[in-house]
């Protein structure tokens, strides 16, 4: 049985995906990139005929799943990561190494107990560490993992044995205890990236779709909501619209369709009035580009807003829900 599988594991801003011969020469490069790190695991000779004999060897092999760890925003590789059923019966992950520098530790480490879990259905995950590895057996302490203990003599790193430290951690652990921690670290590296690759991507609005701006704004100012800037009419969406807004409370957009025209009509005969999310982007194209990667459709091409005074774009996403990406740069006033 051969393990050249085609799982691909979607995380927030980065992916698994399978290794195959063409990444021998990535592999080595992440390997010999910084040998004060790597020199807590086995060294290697650099040569890209044996790293492919190697993963030909990989992928002949039962019960191994080794991935290399891709940037989402750039499709780039960052690192390697894997899990292997040993001949012990246990199931490990490991040859586990990211560029220097990369965010993409914690969220690989996350996406591998996933797979694990949810796709492989193990019962327990190991993770047997070189014991002189100082940091990452501090940051499986971090992430919560349980500690067996360690294993004398249990790695031969070149010329001489090492211990190892052993954390393993079964499903019910994983999910009451890890997965917030990893959650709660996840979600702030994501919005750093976000920062990074899009300039900005940070929620504005609810767009609500209504039959009468008149006849509905009124219950909006009883709740508490203010008119924030005057109606405006846009003859390029065929529509017209009303900001409304509230201390500690999301903007409001109410948008009514022009005289003769259909735009809100589908969402109006169906009794759903959530319209859209409205998000500003730093970097217009790279939001939309990385959204349709994440099988989110574009049905409204980018074009210049009357009220926004800058492009706007409309894109479904796979849940059906629309988002309008609106572009702003760091030097724009916002509304």
């Amino acid at each position: 049985m051969s393990m050249d599988h085609n799982y691909i594991i979607e995380g927030l801003g980065y992916r698994l995906r399978p290794v195959s011969l063409k990444d021998a020469e990535y592999i080595i490069k992440v390997r010999l990139e910084d040998l004060n790190r790597t020199r807590h695991i086995h060294s290697i000779a650099g040569k890209i005929e044996d790293e492919e004999k190697w993963i030909k060897e990989y992928l002949g092999r039962k019960g191994d799943y080794f991935f290399i760890i891709e940037n989402r925003f750039t499709d780039k590789p960052e690192g390697t990561v894997a899990i292997f059923f040993e001949k012990d019966g246990s199931v490990e992950w490991g040859r586990w190494i990211t560029n220097k520098g990369s965010f993409a530790f914690l969220e690989s480490a996350y996406l591998i107990y996933k797979f694990g879990f949810y796709d492989l259905k193990v019962e327990e995950i190991c993770c047997r560490t070189n014991a002189e590895n100082k940091p990452v057996v501090s940051f499986h302490d971090s992430i919560g993992s349980l500690k067996r203990g360690i294993r004398k003599d249990y790695f031969q790193i070149n010329d001489r044995r090492v211990d190892a430290c052993e954390h393993y951690t079964d499903r019910t652990h994983f999910e009451n205890v890890m997965i917030p921690i990893f959650l709660n670290k996840i979600v702030k590296i994501y919005r750093r990236m976000l920062r990074i690759y899009l300039g900005e991507f940070t929620f504005d609005h609810i767009g609500i779709a209504v039959k009468s701006i008149d006849e509905e704004i009124s219950k909006y100012l009883l709740e508490g909501y203010e008119l924030n800037d005057a109606l405006f009419e846009d003859f390029e969406q065929g529509i017209k619209g009303q900001f409304l807004a509230q201390s500690g409370c999301p903007r409001i957009e109410l948008l009514e369709n022009l005289e003769g025209e259909h735009t809100l009509d589908p969402y109006l005969k169906a009794g759903k009035k959530m319209y859209h999310r409205g998000y500003y982007v730093g970097n217009l194209e790279a939001a939309i580009e990385f959204l349709k990667k994440s099988r989110a459709k574009v049905i409204s091409s980018p074009k210049q807003s009357v009220y926004f005074k800058k492009r706007v774009c409309f894109l479904v996403m796979p849940n059906m829900e629309l988002i309008e990406l609106m572009e702003r740069n760091e030097n724009d006033e916002s509304k």
